[in-house]
């Protein structure tokens, strides 16, 4: 149990602002529908997003939005949530 404690405690939740993004919204047979975010040069996933997440992201970059991607340390290149901030 403290293991897995310990685990848990050492990922920390991290985020970054996008400067760019691939949306597959019609993604290969057997493959999930996705977002990539493009945060300090690297690519990171959010997979199976819902039709309105495909819609607000696509907006926010339209119109000069921030997005900002949330991953946890352990897993840094998958995405755990998408933030958009409109100022």
């Amino acid at each position: 149990m403290q293991h897995v404690q310990q685990q848990v405690q050492a990922q920390v939740l991290q985020a970054g602002i996008a400067d760019g993004y691939i949306d597959v919204v019609q993604p290969l047979p057997g493959q999930p529908s996705l977002i990539a975010l493009r945060i300090n040069g690297q690519l990171r996933i959010f997979a199976n997003p819902n039709a309105q997440t495909h819609d607000q992201v696509q907006e926010a970059f339209a119109f000069g939005h921030q997005v900002i991607g949330i991953w946890d340390s352990g897993s840094p290149q998958i995405l755990r949530s998408i933030q958009i901030r409109k100022f």
